[in-house]
């Protein structure tokens, strides 16, 4: 907006323009401006500021001098400067509340040029002199730094977790890994032996080889997977279906169970609807859920450790995870101690796998909670909302 020319007449003085009737009511007005922790700026009907307190000269780093007259616009960013003068203006033609009683962050630009975040809101006001707009702005760049951080720090203990969970798997990961690099080493030597037959011996040589690939490709998926399960990486969530997630973690948890004798078994609906998750947050307290299955049944006979996944729609929408063993199920007196971060039932455990999955779980919007089989062990249950239609 530009500022009145030559033609348009004088503009009037900050202070005539702005200043109550009576001085003693001026005073005060400049004494409660003064007095606010936040930036306080009055404009009027045209956009162009009539009163700068204190708070917003810190702010902004400009003077009330250098403020006053000029159009709000230059204290934000230009997209946002933009947006707002056209929400004014569709205000003052339709009567919509577009902005008025309402807060919301913009970009603000200080006297430096340099941007950051606040928040703004705005509030209407009339008197003799015409409309008037009261606009509250907060600096919220500390908040948003402090926001960042305290995420870094939750993505940082998200690793941790996977890393834990991992770490517990290792044994067994490490001797199904042995299982391939074992088997390419003894179809490695027939070939050597075979290479000592002759021409005759080409047909054996090439299944052999065929093996080796075979054996070789199985050692580096399951690596694959491991690394990328543990790698550091950024919350990122998308449209996927919980099928999809289950087969991408699938041959981690076969082989966790397979490898502590525990049978196994998963039962997925063909109806789930789609979630709006973090795949490997979720993948995270899958794992971490059937881990603790897998623990829970280490001291009963073999032939007894049975250990189930299965996932259901709800009647309202939801999908829900439930993970079942026949362990000896939770002691009611540690129960609600459960997801309490650091409280642990295993010898060697930090204490830190239910907690960081329930906070998992409640970040996506869904419940995780636990209960006794009444034929014996414990479920551990999730849910999840379905993704929002587009």
């Amino acid at each position: 907006m530009t500022e009145p020319g030559p033609t348009q007449g004088a503009m009037p003085s900050p202070a005539s323009q702005s200043s109550p009737a009576n001085p003693a009511e001026a005073s005060e007005f400049d004494a409660l401006l003064n007095a606010a922790v936040d930036a306080i700026v009055v404009i009027d009907d045209d956009g162009r500021m009539l009163r700068f307190n204190q708070a917003a000269e810190t702010m902004f780093g400009f003077s009330a001098a250098e403020a006053l007259g000029k159009p709000l616009g230059m204290l934000m960013a230009p997209m946002d400067a933009r947006a707002h003068q056209a929400f004014v203006e569709r205000y003052k033609r339709t009567g919509r509340h577009n902005i008025i009683g309402l807060g919301r962050e913009v970009l603000a630009r200080r006297s430096d040029g340099s941007i950051f975040p606040a928040s703004l809101s705005v509030g209407e006001a009339h008197s003799a002199k015409g409309r008037r707009f009261v606009g509250l702005m907060r600096d919220l760049t500390a908040q948003k730094e402090a926001e960042e951080e305290a995420l870094k720090h939750r993505e940082q203990m998200l690793h941790a977790s996977r890393l834990t969970t991992m770490g517990e798997m290792a044994a067994t990961i490490a001797h199904e890994i042995n299982q391939p690099l074992s088997a390419i080493a003894t179809y490695t030597a027939a070939c050597q032996r075979l290479l000592d037959q002759g021409p005759e011996a080409r047909t054996d040589i090439i299944a052999a080889l065929r093996e080796i690939g075979g054996q070789a490709h199985r050692a580096g998926q399951i690596i694959q997977r491991m690394r990328n399960f543990t790698r550091s990486r950024e919350s990122l969530r998308r449209v996927v279906v919980f099928d999809d997630l289950l087969e991408e973690i699938r041959p981690l948890a076969e082989l966790d169970a397979r490898g502590n004798r525990v049978d196994l078994r998963i039962v997925v609906a063909p109806d789930l609807p789609m979630i709006n998750v973090d795949g490997v947050q979720i993948q995270q307290v899958v794992l971490n859920l059937l881990r603790n299955g897998v623990d829970a049944m280490g001291e009963i006979p073999e032939a007894e450790r049975v250990l189930t996944l299965q996932a259901a729609p709800t009647p309202e929408g939801e999908v829900r995870v439930e993970i079942s063993d026949r362990g000896h199920g939770v002691n009611e007196r540690v129960r609600d101690r459960l997801f309490t971060p650091f409280f642990t039932t295993k010898p060697t455990g930090m204490g830190m796998g239910l907690a960081i999955s329930r906070s998992i779980i409640a970040a996506h919007g869904g419940k995780l909670d636990c209960s006794n089989n009444p034929d014996g062990g414990a479920t551990f249950f999730f849910t999840l909302p379905a993704a929002l239609e587009k």
